[in-house]
């Protein structure tokens, strides 16, 4: 039968705590039994994984141990044992090791913990910083990226995580430290692509993610600009459903929030700046109807639901950037939409006999003799 395999090391660190004065000897015991504690812990959750238990009761016995566990180590009386927090500390390390995904990653972990889990990757850390500060690198990427990691890997600066949180810090720093032995790989374009497939959804990653482009289509002509963010969109990783790695959960991914944004920047210069495909502006659509006509139009398409999911902001300054109407040579999105709102009767008795004619154009289609 399954059960707290740490109330024997509970029981330990409990007389431990009442005996106002150890000599050597009795330390040695207490350490020996100790580290006897840990050790049957370990052998005892390894024969659990092996039983013929479900899954769901495995979860709850390791969700058990690992809050247990988390408790003793954030135990503020042991703050004066060094030997005894280095076993507990080991002890988590096996537990999350090898049985984690039994283990709900949303509960938080104990300062104590997180202390000692970042003290072991801030030098990794350090050098990954130094190496990136030699680069003759993108000096706002390096801002970036020093700024938005500081917070992560210092211990100055940490605060309460989560359990998944922290084992993202530390997959994500093997990563990058793994690069940082590799002065080609110390790229900002590869740093990049591992910070997008890493899922660093951090608003900072973001923020310069935009700039840069910004930076780069700076330096185009108008007439390159569409070709330029079709081939950055086609680059961008495709979100892989079912990942659940992030930086922040309440986020989305990465890829998805940059791709959404160089499509609405996209649609955003479409309407500044109509090119063709020579480079050359577009020539408006003149349309034998007025304003009016063409709002009372849009408004009857939208409510049967033609346009699908697209707002009807975007429709109204693509319908003033694409056409003219045979009174107005240049009309305007809110021309267009004081009209949608205002309809007359005069426009709406237009499109209803525009729309007829087109219903009998199409009838000897649809009912063929």
């Amino acid at each position: 039968m399954l059960k707290n395999e740490l109330r024997l090391l509970t029981k330990i660190l409990i007389q431990q705590r009442g005996d106002k004065a150890v000599d050597k000897t009795r330390s040695s015991q207490i350490s020996k039994a100790i580290n006897d504690s840990c050790s049957q812990a370990r052998e005892t959750w390894e024969a659990a994984t092996f039983s013929n238990k479900t899954d769901d009761v495995l979860c709850r016995y390791f969700d058990l141990h690992f809050s247990f566990l988390n408790g003793l180590i954030a135990e503020k009386s042991l703050s004066g044992c060094p030997d005894v927090q280095n076993a507990l500390f080991r002890l988590m390390d096996h537990l999350l090791a090898f049985y984690s995904r039994f283990i709900n990653q949303k509960q938080w972990v104990s300062p104590g913990y997180i202390t000692y889990r970042i003290s072991l990757i801030e030098p990794d850390y350090l050098h990954f910083i130094k190496q990136l500060s030699l680069l003759n690198e993108d000096q706002e990427f390096k801002f970036f990226l020093t700024e938005s990691l500081d917070p992560l890997y210092r211990i100055s600066y940490l605060g309460s995580i989560t359990l998944f949180a922290l084992s993202y810090r530390v997959q994500l720093m093997t990563e990058l430290s793994g690069k940082s032995y590799y002065l080609e790989s110390m790229t900002s374009d590869s740093l990049t692509s591992t910070l997008i497939s890493f899922n660093f959804n951090h608003v900072g990653f973001f923020s310069y993610l935009r700039k840069r482009f910004l930076f780069s289509i700076s330096n185009l002509r108008k007439m390159s600009y569409a070709r330029y963010i079709a081939e950055l969109i086609a680059i961008v990783p495709v979100y892989e459903e079912g990942s659940s790695l992030c930086f922040d959960s309440k986020w989305p991914h990465i890829s998805v929030m940059y791709r959404e944004w160089l499509n609405d920047y996209r649609a955003l210069l479409n309407l500044s700046y109509p090119f063709g495909r020579n480079g050359t502006s577009l020539i408006k659509l003149p349309l034998n109807i007025s304003v009016k006509q063409l709002a009372c139009l849009i408004r009857a398409l939208y409510e049967l639901g033609f346009y699908g999911q697209v707002s009807l902001t975007a429709i109204f300054d693509h319908a003033a950037a694409a056409f003219s109407t045979k009174r107005q040579q240049h009309i305007s999105a809110e021309s267009i939409s004081n009209a949608y709102y205002a309809l007359e009767q005069s426009s709406s008795l237009k499109v209803f006999r525009i729309l007829s004619k087109a219903l009998d154009f199409l009838k000897p289609y649809c009912f063929p003799a």
